[in-house]
């Protein structure tokens, strides 16, 4: 590590090169993500990218999800270092702010996989900021991140085995954070990102394995350019696919700083748009690209009880695709699950794991 050209812009913040961030743990990373999905609620894309570099390494992702249960999930990676973090590539994936603020191309070219898509995100509500979380368990810190929250509108396109579906006017939206999570000793979270035409709600909350909330925070923003107050409080009931660790649905009730409650109501109509974060499956693909890159890639269906095993059997999260309900309102959104640590003694459906494979290195060791 050391001085970069990143250097040469007068834009320090603490007496370090750019090449060397506040914390040396290994999870501290600088990330964005994105989802876009059809207006039925048919066809689900999440993919994100991230630099860590105490790692030395930047690693990105894409996944598609059908209705009819085919999965493509795509890893990808890089060495980098502080001269190349702010150029977001890795394999065929990029991403590129076009615009600050207002716009952002995500590219995925030819690959083995048969998906390629090109989407272009505006934001169409105005963003949110979550409050600062820091999260320290037993004296450990497990959490220490600035985190934001944007719903937006897509145009482009995705193709998924040659066939191109136009995205233009699709909902979704997009998340950047910064900063340490060590997401395996996590016990337990659910963020949610529920839009509708003319709001969308925005909420994270994070317990304990007993249910102690170590935080929550949100709001509701509008299209005419307001507002909530705070959430102060969420309230939650899941519902399961059987002993599956998909759920079906999530009845919330949330409560905002000035004692307003919300009624939030989840289902999902099509169990089988969801898609899941952790390893890939037996009988992934490898390939591999000039300067270090890679892609991981892998394609399974959740139609086959064997498959979802498998992928159950190995995962940390979920992003479900729900139809919610919401004062009246009906939109589609992002019901997150996320488990590790000693998992939520309120939901069995999500065991402790041992996660030991999640774990990043720490900064001495990322070689």
């Amino acid at each position: 590590m050391g001085y970069s050209t990143a250097d040469e812009r007068f834009t320090h913040q603490f007496p370090r090169p750019f090449d060397e961030v506040h914390d040396d743990d290994g999870s501290w990373s600088d990330r964005c993500y994105f989802f876009v999905h059809s207006p039925d609620g048919s066809l689900l894309v999440t993919n994100g990218y991230g630099n860590n570099p105490n790692q030395r390494k930047a690693a990105g992702y894409g996944k598609v999800a059908l209705t009819d249960g085919r999965h493509w999930d795509l890893t990808v990676g890089r060495p980098v270092t502080g001269a190349d973090r702010d150029d977001l590539h890795a394999g065929p994936m990029r991403w590129t702010c076009v615009e600050p603020l207002r716009h952002w191309m995500i590219e995925l070219g030819p690959n083995p996989t048969g998906i390629e898509w090109e989407l272009h995100y505006e934001p169409r509500l105005p963003m949110w900021e979550l409050l600062p979380m820091h999260v320290e368990v037993g004296g450990h810190k497990i959490l220490d991140m600035f985190h934001m929250k944007e719903s937006g509108r897509y145009t482009g396109w995705v193709q998924i085995d040659g066939e191109r579906r136009s995205v233009d006017g699709w909902h979704g939206g997009r998340d950047r954070t910064f900063g340490v999570r060590v997401a395996d000793e996590i016990d337990f979270w659910i963020w949610l990102d529920a839009g509708f035409d003319d709001c969308s709600v925005q909420a994270w909350l994070i317990e304990d394995h007993d249910g102690d909330v170590l935080y929550v925070d949100g709001g509701i923003t509008y299209a005419d350019g307001t507002v909530s107050s705070r959430i102060v409080e969420i309230r939650h009931e899941i519902s399961f696919d059987g002993d599956r660790k998909r759920p079906v649905a999530a009845d919330l009730t949330i409560v905002d700083a000035d004692g307003r409650e919300h009624r939030l109501s989840g289902t999902s109509p099509h169990r089988d748009v969801g898609v899941y974060y952790g390893h890939p499956i037996p009988g992934f693909g490898v390939e591999r690209y000039d300067g270090g890159g890679f892609l991981v890639h892998s394609a399974w269906s959740s139609a086959a009880a064997d498959d979802l095993t498998v992928v159950e059997a190995q995962s940390m999260s979920i992003d479900q695709l729900m139809r919610f309900e919401l004062d009246g309102r009906d939109g589609h959104g992002i019901f997150e699950l996320l488990t590790g640590g000693r998992s939520s003694a309120r939901y069995p459906n999500w065991p402790a794991m041992d996660m030991a494979a999640f774990r990043q290195p720490a900064a001495r060791d990322a070689g």
